[in-house]
């Protein structure tokens, strides 16, 4: 990952006007500078940061999260819910979401699927830099949003689950098959 590259993603994510929005959490919180690793192993794209006026982020250590939460339950880990970033920058693994920017909560709903499909569209050609900037070797896909990016980009990831909320909350069965094909990423060549 050179520093040339990164710095210009994280000037794409800063003057993007694609999408409205409540915020820019990679930006106020770092996320690609504090932990992106160098050599990045596994790439992990779920959907977006949650939407409307909140202040919890997966990179936001200062507030409980319910990704890195349920994200610490899926891999088993022996380690604190504001451990989880740094466990996953030590195992070469970073976590993304298709969509960068915090979504606004149109009418108050808690999620508008339609808004999250178009902010996706709009933010492929960001993700598409962020890969070319990361180069993973591999990338796990999570959530129909996720997947949709991926799909808009020609992605053949190596592996696609539903969200990880989704999969605590909805399907605990599919936990041991997600964590296995996690490690599995994370060990291979």
């Amino acid at each position: 990952m050179s520093t040339a590259g990164l710095e210009g993603l994280v000037r794409e994510l800063g003057t993007c006007s694609r999408c409205p929005l409540v915020d820019r959490p990679f930006l106020i919180h770092d996320a690609h500078r504090r932990w992106a690793p160098p050599a990045l192993k596994l790439l992990l794209i779920t959907e977006s940061p949650p939407p409307g006026r909140k202040q919890d982020f997966f990179y936001n250590l200062g507030r409980p999260d319910r990704l890195r939460r349920n994200l610490k339950a899926i891999l088993g880990l022996g380690v604190a819910e504001l451990q989880v970033p740094s466990w996953l920058k030590e195992h070469g693994a970073f976590l993304t979401n298709a969509i960068k920017c915090r979504p606004i909560r149109p009418g108050g709903r808690a999620r508008d699927e339609g808004l999250l499909r178009r902010m996706a569209l709009n933010c492929s050609a960001i993700l598409a830099r962020e890969l070319e900037v990361l180069r993973p070797r591999r990338v796990m896909v999570f959530g129909r949003i996720a997947q949709l990016s991926s799909e808009v980009l020609g992605l053949e990831p190596y592996a696609v689950f539903p969200h990880p909320n989704f999969l605590v909350r909805f399907r605990r069965d599919m936990i041991p098959a997600v964590r296995e094909a996690i490690f599995r990423a994370l060990s291979g060549p």
